[in-house]
């Protein structure tokens, strides 16, 4: 497969999982496919830029640029692979705050939100960090900027 998928092929990627305002995701085996609308993102470039700020900060829920999805001549989506968290839970907001002090960070005013002098991360919150069942900790969705 090349780098652009057709939209309607974009079903062949896996079974529709759970999509946001964002993003629409298909599961198949151990990865998710997310397919970004860019609506929230500011344009490719920005979320291009937040995918490496992500990795950076989170490399066990890594992105991996797949492709590029859409209507020909009108629209084009990035396609990112992340691996997929089995046997896990939204993780609460104390486990939260607990891993991101491991991490380094200091919880900031705001419900979810997180620094460390390089970086804000935000929107951390237990819709988008998950815990298994060995209570490991994935982010698997976070706004993030470096300051």
């Amino acid at each position: 497969m090349g780098m652009w998928i057709p939209m309607d092929e974009v079903f062949d990627l896996g079974e529709p999982g759970p999509s946001g305002n964002e993003n629409d995701t298909y599961v198949s085996g151990t990865i998710i496919y997310k397919v970004n609308n860019l609506l929230n993102s500011g344009g490719i470039v920005k979320l291009l830029d937040k995918v490496l700020l992500h990795n950076l900060l989170f490399p066990n829920t890594a992105y991996i640029l797949h492709g590029f999805a859409g209507y020909d001549k009108r629209s084009v989506m990035p396609v990112l692979i992340q691996r997929r968290i089995r046997n896990a839970q939204p993780a609460s907001q104390i486990m939260i705050d607990t891993y991101m002090s491991a991490l380094g960070f200091t919880k900031e005013n705001d419900e979810g939100r997180y620094s460390n002098g390089a970086y804000v991360v935000w929107d951390v919150v237990p819709r988008n960090v998950l815990a298994d069942t060995d209570g490991d900790m994935y982010v698997v969705d976070a706004e993030m900027k470096k300051l």
